[in-house]
């Protein structure tokens, strides 16, 4: 925040951060937007070696940036394109449209990781000539999937819960621009990988304690002595 009427820093004895310019630049909707401002605050938590580890994701409610009331009764000046930033109940509207709201979520997500992975390139890490960025690993799970059935023809439907899914690890320090596993073209199920040479293997479904322990040793954490199995396949060899 910069001080002003509307936020007044002086009068609590508080000043803009240096890096309120840099944060602001990429995250420009953080005032309104929830997920850019949780954002903002995880770079700023590493930036100022307050945290190591951060947790951020997307809340249920519609954004709208405007801030005006919608009123859906005809009044009002009603929704604009592109002026919603976040769906109702955000990836769980795939209930009701499931391809719009995969490819809405999902670019919103990567423009938030995007934001994230250029302050931090800008934030020097030691003397050794590197960032906080070749130092993070962004880990974007999910608690469920989706059903797979689509019907005939239809551009867009809705979709179930589902027990099938996959996870995705964003940072310089995994073994990356790869899928590892893979997707059964006749059930559309996903299958594992051999954890130390990562190939594909149908009959092999991972495990937590794998992709726990993959993320681990990505980061360069000794996991000796603790009993989780080494998935060298997921680091950067």
């Amino acid at each position: 925040y910069a001080d002003s009427a509307s936020v007044p820093l002086q009068k609590y004895g508080l000043k803009s951060s240096p890096a309120a310019p840099d944060v602001t630049k990429v995250f420009p909707d953080f005032q309104v937007d929830p997920l850019e401002a949780q954002a903002a605050s995880a770079f700023l938590l590493l930036k100022y070696r307050l945290s190591v580890s951060v947790t951020i994701g997307p809340g249920f409610g519609v954004i709208i940036p405007s801030g005006e009331t919608v009123n859906y009764t005809g009044g009002g000046k009603g929704l604009q394109d592109g002026e919603i930033r976040n769906p109702p109940i955000a990836f769980d509207f795939s209930h009701q449209g499931h391809r719009s709201t995969q490819a809405f979520m999902w670019r919103r997500l990567y423009r938030v990781i995007d934001g994230l992975a250029t302050l931090l390139k800008s934030e020097p890490f030691g003397d050794q000539g590197q960032s906080l960025w070749d130092r993070t690993l962004v880990y974007m799970a999910t608690d469920f999937g989706r059903s797979r059935s689509r019907p005939k023809d239809a551009a867009d439907f809705g979709t179930s819960h589902d027990l099938n899914n996959g996870v995705l690890c964003v940072s310089p320090l995994v073994n990356g621009n790869k899928v590892l596993g893979g997707v059964d073209p006749k059930t559309t199920l996903t299958y594992g990988f051999d954890p130390k040479t990562g190939e594909p293997d149908k009959g092999r479904t991972m495990e937590e304690r794998e992709i726990y322990s993959g993320i681990l040793g990505a980061l360069k954490v000794d996991t000796a002595g603790s009993g989780l199995p080494d998935v060298p396949a997921m680091r950067k060899a």
